[in-house]
């Protein structure tokens, strides 16, 4: 949504196809509308249960981690007829986004034939070098052709990833481009089998520099009723029992990190552990340090925690992004993340955060007690660091510069 929202605010004609089409807005186009909320919400979570009876008999059982959703890549639900129908225009340019039982690779080169359109598939995650998985986390089946796939646990049922696999291959338009949003992507596209002269590019997740941005830290804090005199840790993530979120391991984290404030003598009442999701995190574990659960926040409020924060904590294991990240530093945040994604590209230890060793705890910790240990003015340049880094990343002016450039390359 964001790229559609981009190209429009700068004198482009773009048009979003979606399924369901859920906001009040001329340039999504929805196939089907959504009904009264809470009749939607019943159907939504009939149709959720129904696919988690229809993908069992069709694949057995499955490995959560790898979240298989792509059951059979030749069934696509609408044709390039029926997409091209819903606009008023031939596209230029189509961007490929998260298509998930919607359109398979097979519709998408029709489009190509049918438009000749510059084709570029946006990877919010890794499912279109896979044979089904959304996150490959270290299997590289990719790199072959995906027969021995771990997501799927039945010995029977692994054919559908190579099955998958094989159909993208041959059906994968030639002229398309791959754009990824982190170079830990990119490196993984360039080694995908069917890779050749796709050209991967990394252009990072959007984020609008002009609402994320920092401000007064006190009017934050007031804000959100959290208290001016304390190491404020801030934590969010949509579900906690997602492993590849790393809750685990960022507990872990909390726990050497308290044993470290013992040790140097501090009050472990001098910090306090914000979080934010959809749901409250369980039980804090072994650590003792305070928390506050702010519920599921709105953009708004998002900046103000990430302005009230001392440091924002990403423990993310496997992921493409996250988005979140980019909004962090844009706010002027520090951040401790492990290395993965686009934390990769954005975090430098010592300027605008810390990067730690992917899955080690103990480095997660280091960072943090870093990171809180900063002197007023060590803390106000690495703010400043973080900034500059957004505005030359994922800031909406720095993705469109990017994208403009793209366009004009073929």
């Amino acid at each position: 949504m964001a790229l559609n929202a981009l190209l429009n605010a700068n004198g482009h004609s773009s048009k979003l196809v979606v399924v369901f089409k859920t906001k009040k807005d001329a340039t999504i186009i929805g196939f089907l509308k959504p009904l009264n909320k809470y009749l939607q919400r019943w159907i939504d979570k009939a149709i959720l249960r129904f696919h988690k009876i229809q993908s069992y008999c069709k694949v057995g059982k499955r490995n959560p981690d790898y979240f298989f959703y792509n059951l059979d890549e030749r069934i696509s639900n609408f044709s390039a007829k029926q997409i091209l129908r819903k606009i008023d225009f031939i596209p230029e340019a189509i961007f490929v986004h998260w298509v998930s039982n919607f359109v398979n690779t097979e519709t998408i080169n029709e489009l190509q034939q049918r438009t000749r359109a510059k084709i570029y598939w946006v990877m919010v995650d890794n499912a279109p070098i896979t044979g089904g998985c959304h996150y490959p986390w270290s299997c590289k089946g990719y790199e072959t052709d995906c027969s021995n796939c771990p997501a799927l646990l039945s010995p029977k049922k692994k054919y559908i990833a190579q099955r998958n696999f094989s159909l993208k291959k041959a059906t994968m338009p030639d002229e398309l481009k791959i754009l990824t949003l982190s170079t830990t992507d990119k490196l993984r596209a360039e080694k995908c089998s069917w890779y050749i002269k796709k050209q991967a590019q990394v252009i990072f997740h959007p984020i609008n520099e002009h609402i994320f941005q920092p401000h007064s830290k006190n009017e934050a804090r007031q804000y959100l009723n959290l208290p001016f005199d304390k190491k404020i840790i801030f934590f969010a993530a949509t579900d906690l029992n997602e492993r590849r979120k790393g809750y685990k391991e960022l507990l872990e984290a909390l726990t050497l990190l308290e044993k470290d404030i013992v040790a140097k003598g501090e009050n472990i009442e001098d910090y306090l552990l914000i979080t934010a999701g959809k749901q409250a995190p369980p039980a804090t574990g072994a650590h003792h340090i305070s928390g506050k659960y702010l519920g599921y926040l709105t953009e708004q409020e998002m900046v103000k925690a990430f302005n009230a924060a001392t440091l924002f904590v990403c423990p993310t294991l496997e992921d493409s992004g996250p988005g979140i990240l980019g909004q962090a530093i844009l706010c002027g945040t520090p951040v401790v993340a492990f290395g993965t994604g686009a934390a990769a590209d954005m975090l430098t230890t010592g300027i605008t955060g810390y990067r730690a060793i992917p899955g080690d705890s103990a480095d997660l910790a280091k960072g943090i007690s870093l990171l809180a240990h900063l002197s007023p003015d060590e803390h106000n340049g690495m703010a400043d660091a973080c900034r500059k880094r957004g505005l030359e990343t994922c800031a909406f002016e720095a993705v469109y510069k990017r994208l403009h450039g793209l366009l004009q390359e073929y």
